[in-house]
């Protein structure tokens, strides 16, 4: 259905999300952009993990 998101789009949403909130959070706090990069790399690292290994993406047509 055209406008609705996909568990990929969700992915990279989330991945793209976490990342802009660590950035807001150094922004807003004292911590370092190493710093809260490096945090916010975590749950973008889980997501990718989520889609690669426990969801991971198939052909339309099923396996090969």
């Amino acid at each position: 259905m055209p406008g609705s998101l996909s568990m990929p789009d969700l992915v990279l949403a989330s991945i793209a999300l976490s990342m802009l909130l660590a950035s807001l959070g150094a922004v807003v706090t004292s911590l370092s952009f190493v710093t809260a990069l490096s945090a916010g790399s975590l749950p973008a690292t889980g997501s990718i993990g989520y889609a690669l290994f426990y969801d991971p993406p198939v052909t339309s047509g099923g396996h090969d």
